[in-house]
């Protein structure tokens, strides 16, 4: 087992930016940061945030064999064991958890809940019976944000519920429209995504639909006094971008649009949550 092939297993790339979420939450809303508790909150976001998607990908991997994206994973790939897969994640999450704990229990239960509703509710019982699915998996993505905020203000509060709805909305958006673009490898591991279960129309009505819910929250931000006025409007400028790729979507060039579209989204997040950082 190689230290590349257990980055994989933890998708950092995705890690991070949930992570970062989470570390600006508390570097935004904390009356005095401490170097220490955001080093703390830091190692255990990664970890447990690591250890949930671990076992996202040891539950997906026979999907993940029938998909060309996802069959060079590690597990399907024969690079690492389910055993080694099971235990470097299960340890990974304990680790996450029990760092939490020395922040405060609301850090430590953002993480556990990050994975009851990514694993349980959405990789096991949601993912390959609904499309739906994504807006219940959502909340797990906005997990990191919850505990920045716990670790920020020692509680959870209308603000640490309202900038974990704005990741878990935009969640969605992030998925659909990067299934859009892979839909036929998600009908060909017969997962029910949205894309690949619906008309192209109707998949850009939702994402659309989804993207005005992320808009709309990030104005409840504003007037909750989480962002200022000039953050929110740079951080609208690539939600906008998105929404309309996904509105040419519908008139041509549908996959590259909707592609364009998800980087877009993307983009939205890490400047959202930037510029939360900014004087208010």
């Amino acid at each position: 087992m190689r230290l590349s092939d257990v980055a994989e297993l933890f998708k950092l790339k995705q890690t991070a930016l949930l992570v970062f979420t989470g570390l600006a939450a508390y570097l935004a809303y904390a009356p005095r940061p401490s170097l220490y508790v955001a080093l703390l909150l830091l190692a255990s976001m990664l970890l447990s945030v690591s250890g949930t998607t671990g076992f996202n990908m040891l539950f997906d991997e026979d999907i993940d064999a029938l998909m060309f994206r996802t069959r060079t994973r590690p597990l399907p790939s024969k690079r690492m064991t389910r055993r080694e897969a099971l235990i470097v994640s299960a340890a990974a999450l304990a680790a996450g958890i029990l760092l939490g704990l020395l922040v405060n229990v609301y850090v430590a239960l953002a993480g556990a809940l990050g994975f009851v509703f990514d694993i349980a509710a959405y990789t096991l019982i949601l993912k390959r019976r609904t499309p739906l699915s994504t807006i219940v998996g959502g909340f797990a993505g906005g997990m990191p944000a919850l505990g920045g905020w716990a670790a920020a203000t020692g509680g959870i509060g209308l603000g640490g519920l309202t900038l974990m709805l704005i990741v878990a909305v935009w969640s969605s958006l992030h998925i659909w429209t990067l299934a859009a673009y892979y839909a036929d490898d998600y009908r060909r591991a017969g997962v029910p995504m949205l894309p690949a279960v619906t008309s192209e129309a109707r998949t850009v009505a939702a994402v659309l639909t989804v993207a005005a819910a992320v808009a709309a929250l990030s104005v409840a931000a504003y007037l909750e006094g989480l962002i200022s006025l000039v953050g929110l409007v740079v951080a609208l400028i690539p939600l906008a971008a998105s929404a309309a790729f996904a509105a040419m979507a519908a008139r041509r060039d549908y996959r590259e649009m909707m592609f364009r579209a998800f980087k877009m989204a993307n983009m939205y997040m890490g400047l959202f949550f930037l510029a939360i950082l900014l004087p208010r």
